[in-house]
C-alpha cells in the first residue's frame, strides 16, 4: 500500500491507497485516557451506524446489510462492544480496513475518517480537512505537470515522425506536408 503522511496540529496522520486516513493516528490528537475504546465507542453511535450503512450501501454492492441491521438494534445495550475487525469481517465493509500488530491500525475511507474527526473533536476535523485537501491540490498540480510533459513529448514525436514520413523520396508533391528544400 502506498503511505503518505499528513501533519495537521503537530500530529502526523498516515494515509494509505491516497484515501485512507488512519484513526489510529487520529485519535492520539485527543487528550484522552484510554484511546483504544474511542474507535469501540464511535462503533456503538447510533448515528454513525446509520452513516456506515448509508456509505457502504452506496460505494459496496456486497455490503451485508442484514447483520447491519444487527448491529444498531444491539448498539443500544450498554454491553454490545464492537471491534472494527468483527465490524468489518460481519458486515464485509470496504470503508475501514484493521490490521491488529506492530504495524497495524484502524484505517478509514476519507468520508468515514472525517464522519469520526467531527464525533472525536468538529475543530480538529477542519484542520484535518484543510491538510487533506492541500495534499490533493499538491499530487494533481504535479500530476498535471507530467501530464503537460508527456503531451509535449508525444507531439514532437508525431511531428518527427511526419517530417520523416515526408522525406521518402518518390511521393507525390501534394502528398508532402514538410518542405524541405524550405527547412534547409
Amino acid at each position: 500500500m502506498a503511505k503518505k503522511e499528513i501533519d495537521v496540529q503537530g500530529f502526523t496522520i498516515k494515509i494509505e491507497n491516497d484515501d485512507y486516513i488512519s484513526l489510529t493516528d487520529l485519535i492520539k490528537s485527543q487528550p484522552v485516557s484510554r484511546p483504544a475504546n474511542l474507535i469501540f465507542n464511535w462503533l456503538k453511535n447510533q448515528k454513525t451506524l446509520r452513516f456506515l450503512e448509508t456509505w457502504e450501501s452506496v460505494h459496496n454492492p456486497d455490503f451485508n446489510t442484514e447483520k447491519m441491521k444487527e448491529f444498531r438494534l444491539d448498539s443500544s445495550d450498554e454491553r454490545f462492544d464492537v471491534s472494527p475487525q468483527r465490524y468489518i469481517a460481519e458486515t464485509k465493509a470496504i470503508g475501514l480496513v484493521s490490521k491488529s500488530g506492530r504495524y497495524g491500525g484502524t484505517y478509514a475511507h476519507k468520508d468515514i475518517a472525517i464522519n469520526f474527526c467531527y464525533w472525536l473533536s468538529p475543530e480538529f476535523q477542519v484542520y484535518l480537512i484543510k491538510e487533506f485537501e492541500r495534499l490533493k491540490r499538491q499530487e494533481f498540480e504535479k500530476l498535471s505537470t507530467n501530464q503537460k510533459w508527456h503531451i509535449s513529448k508525444i507531439t514532437d514525436y508525431v511531428d518527427n515522425a511526419r517530417v520523416l514520413l515526408d522525406s521518402i523520396p518518390g511521393q507525390l508533391p501534394e502528398n508532402i506536408r514538410v518542405n524541405l528544400s524550405e527547412e534547409e
